[in-house]
């Protein structure tokens, strides 16, 4: 069994090193993919020159800058992930962890694990924590397979979208003014909160068994035997991201201006980095006096602010941080370029003139149209995971097809958070074969998406059925 799987991952991996184009690329082809199938599908198409201008102008460039406000989101995570995770605490404290493996296959079977506990708290987390950690096992193992380890790395991130940031059990405990569609629109009477979504046995039981149960045992298969087929890490590159944290230099305080006595200055830092970490204290305190559990206020913003300010306090010094920071801008050039495509093929993929209706909504009402009784979770799991190689955004997805599925769910009486769940791995599930969220993490690495992506495929095709009977059979 393990040669078959491990002959596989080879196979696999042959193949995407052959034909899988640069993310950019990927982009750019799913753009023309959905506008082929959006101009075929969505009416009206009577004047077809007319409506080939309307499907550029309205969903396209309509919704290319539709997700700024996210995009920073997630440019400022990664940033800011990334300097903390540069801070010298947690650099050793990662450095620790990585010389835990004493043996290759260990180390192999290791880094999903460690991606997977850091993405269930947050996603931005897992992807910067995972390639850092990918980084030090790989310094620690000289001769270990350092693009399998970077894959698995990257496959700890099939687990987020179940996690305490999960975008689409956050926008159902989330109330109407604050994002939740479904109720302002009616279809939802109340809010769902996290104790039936995140919380619920067969959520957890999933996460316990995907992420460190299937991915360790798959990538310990996976393994070359074969030394002439591993690539270890590069030497000269193996201190760019793990050379023991940013930590300010040390300067003569006598040859200091007043100026560099500021930007060293750690009662300065120590001063910014306690206010910033007294406002989250305050911030959760509230929702807690308010009677709503602190996980139930973990956003995209007070993750950025709480990774912003702890960095500044563990880093010591403003110049120190500074540093950090600089470096963290290298590794997020990717995600500044793409995301703008990715929100114009979201305005393609929901683009529906009056009397029409969008391919997303398509998509989804013809996936639950064929599907048998008591399936609907897994036909959801399914649509969710197909739209999102379209649109890579668990809330971006869910506002073009949550709708659809709820609706559904109501009307067959199965359970909305069970749909809603389903719909949630299916986003992450396919992150496995779309290289955006591995933008970053191949940044910090200096591997290319055809590197991993091999073995990322081989993840997707073990989990699919793991998740999908899971999250249709297991108890809520």
């Amino acid at each position: 069994m393990a040669n078959a799987i491990r002959r596989m991952a080879e196979g696999s991996s042959r193949l995407v090193e052959r034909y899988l184009p640069d993310a950019f690329l990927f982009a750019i082809l799913l753009t023309f993919v959905a506008y082929g199938l959006a101009f075929w599908a969505v009416e009206p198409r009577a004047d077809y020159l007319g409506h080939a201008e309307s499907l550029i102008v309205d969903g396209w460039y309509g919704g290319f800058w539709g997700l700024l406000t996210f995009a920073m989101q997630m440019t400022l995570i990664l940033m800011t992930g990334y300097a903390l995770a540069q801070s010298t605490a947690v650099n050793r404290l990662l450095s620790s962890m990585a010389a835990v493996p004493s043996s290759e296959r260990s180390a192999a079977a290791l880094v999903p694990v460690v991606a997977a506990a850091a993405s269930f708290v947050h996603w931005g987390l897992g992807l910067v924590v995972g390639a850092i950690f990918a980084r030090k096992v790989a310094e620690q193992l000289r001769t270990v397979d350092f693009p399998i380890i970077v894959a698995g790395a990257y496959s700890g991130f099939i687990v987020w979208h179940g996690g305490l940031a999960g975008s689409i059990p956050l926008v159902l405990n989330s109330s109407a003014e604050n994002g939740n569609f479904l109720l302002a629109d009616g279809v939802l009477g109340s809010t769902i909160s996290t104790g039936q979504t995140i919380f619920t046995v067969a959520n957890l039981v999933l996460f316990v068994v995907v992420g460190f149960v299937f991915l360790p045992l798959l990538f310990s298969l996976m393994y070359p035997e074969n030394d002439e087929k591993k690539r270890p890490i590069n030497p000269d590159e193996s201190e760019t991201a793990t050379d023991g944290g940013t930590a300010a230099p040390t300067v003569t305080t006598g040859s200091m201006t007043f100026a560099e006595r500021i930007e060293h200055s750690r009662p300065l830092a120590w001063a910014i980095g306690l206010g910033g970490l007294l406002a989250i204290v305050g911030y959760f305190g509230r929702g807690v006096a308010e009677g709503t559990m602190p996980w139930n206020n973990l956003n995209l913003n007070i993750v950025n602010f709480t990774f912003l300010f702890l960095g500044i306090l563990l880093h010591g010094t403003p110049a120190a941080y500074i540093d950090a920071m600089k470096e963290a801008v290298e590794n997020v050039w990717g995600i500044i370029l793409q995301f703008p495509f990715y929100a114009g093929i979201m305005g393609i993929m929901s683009y529906a003139p009056e009397g029409s209706t969008s391919l997303a909504t398509q998509i989804a009402q013809g996936m639950v149209q064929v599907s048998p009784d008591g399936t609907l979770p897994a036909v959801a799991f399914l649509t969710a995971g197909l739209v999102n190689v379209f649109v890579p955004s668990g809330g971006g997805e869910w506002a073009v097809v949550g709708e659809t599925l709820v609706t559904a769910a109501q009307a067959s009486g199965e359970s909305v958070p069970r749909v809603a769940m389903a719909a949630a791995w299916g986003d992450a599930w396919t992150n496995m074969i779309q290289p955006f969220w591995a933008i970053p993490l191949l940044a910090i690495s200096g591997l290319s998406v055809r590197d991993i992506m091999g073995y990322c495929v081989m993840v997707l095709l073990g989990s699919g059925l793991i998740i999908a009977v899971g999250i249709t059979v297991l108890p809520m």
